[in-house]
């Protein structure tokens, strides 16, 4: 049986991709698919905030703390996600060639660290202004659905960036 919660987090990658799908299929040309994908990240971000509004109970001035930390917060999963995979590619490359430079891998290793360690960084602190916009009981509410939260925004971006890259292979 799903859950309320469930059902809310279905409704929310439903309504994401939906958003995607329409205006990335209106699209004719890569700056409109550009544009068009920079308007689904924001429906995107409208429904995460839809979220906690609708699970916390958040009040307007709250929403307007929040909104903030959650755009920072989308942003630096967005740039890791970026410089992961950069960092990942160039290992790859560099493994595959012999002999294996270990000084290069070794250099691209710090920099899949670094960005990790920034990541984290952004993070602890998108999170800490979110709950000191939130009353206690919001807090409470918002450490039971936070790692939830979290692993669906992280799902639903990378939702959105896999179909606009497949989308984008398409004139």
């Amino acid at each position: 049986m799903v859950g309320r919660r469930g059902v809310r987090r279905s409704v929310l990658g439903a309504l994401a991709l939906a958003a995607a799908v329409v205006l990335l299929a209106a699209a004719g040309n890569a700056a409109q698919r550009a544009s068009l994908a920079a308007r689904a990240q924001r429906i995107l971000e409208a429904l995460l905030v839809w979220r906690l509004v609708d699970e916390l109970d958040l009040r307007e001035d709250q929403i307007a703390r929040i909104f903030p930390h959650l755009r920072a917060l989308k942003y630096a999963r967005i740039e890791f996600a970026e410089r992961r995979l950069s960092a990942q590619r160039e290992i790859r490359r560099l493994l595959a060639v012999r002999p294996v430079d270990r000084s290069q891998v070794e250099a691209q290793l710090r920099a899949l660290e670094a960005a990790q360690a920034e990541f984290r960084r952004r993070r602890a602190a998108a999170l800490a202004g979110i709950r000191t916009a939130l009353t206690v009981e919001q807090q409470a509410r918002f450490a039971l659905i936070q790692e939830t939260f979290e692993r669906d925004t992280a799902a639903l971006l990378e939702d959105v960036r896999r179909f606009v890259e497949q989308r984008g292979g398409r004139e």
